[in-house]
């Protein structure tokens, strides 16, 4: 009699360490997926952190997405399969801000030769942007062989065909002048 009483106490008591690992790891109040789908494969949630603005304004939730984790950002750019940046944004952002904030980074993250080349898609890229409300959603999804979707909510607003203007883009968050360089080290700190 005392066996069939110490099952159901054993196995109470090793449930919790059975249970499978959430869907989502919530950051400032906001949930990001463990894994998303891009391209028809499986990537992981490298890392994600905080965008911070002048050290006490959360901006957003900044998120990457590989098919193999890594802490390495020369790794990450050089990445040749589908790959995901997010943005969970926690206030909203005007269109002046944002304009200048992607100016900014590639100006900063890219060198003359490489925004020269780039010169058309990047200037496209930032005539995307009017504004960004809280709680929006922006997603940059590398596909090989068909290129950057920018999704807002998603909606596409355009695709940029080619590897190299992602890998630009991708600079700006692991590039040597990223928005924040905890940002950057969040982003390549795998969970």
């Amino acid at each position: 009699m005392r066996r069939f009483l110490a099952l159901p106490l054993l196995a109470a008591l090793l449930a919790p360490t059975l249970r499978a690992a959430p869907a989502t790891v919530t950051i400032a109040s906001r949930a990001v997926p463990r894994s998303v789908t891009v391209g028809g494969r499986t990537l992981s949630l490298n890392g994600a952190g905080v965008r911070y603005y002048a050290i006490f304004f959360r901006v957003y939730v900044g998120a990457l997405y590989l098919p193999t984790p890594t802490r390495d950002a020369r790794t990450a750019l050089a990445e040749h399969g589908p790959d995901r940046v997010a943005m969970y944004f926690l206030r909203g952002v005007g269109h002046g801000n944002l304009v200048s904030a992607w100016r900014s980074g590639f100006r900063r993250n890219n060198p003359p030769a490489i925004r020269r080349a780039l010169a058309a898609e990047i200037h496209r890229f930032i005539g995307l942007w009017t504004r960004v409300h809280n709680r929006d959603r922006v997603f940059f999804d590398y596909v090989p062989g068909k290129g950057t979707d920018v999704r807002l909510d998603g909606k596409s607003l355009g695709i940029f065909p080619g590897r190299r203007f992602h890998t630009a883009l991708l600079r700006i968050w692991l590039g040597p002048h990223p928005p924040t360089h905890s940002l950057k080290r969040r982003l390549l700190k795998p969970r």
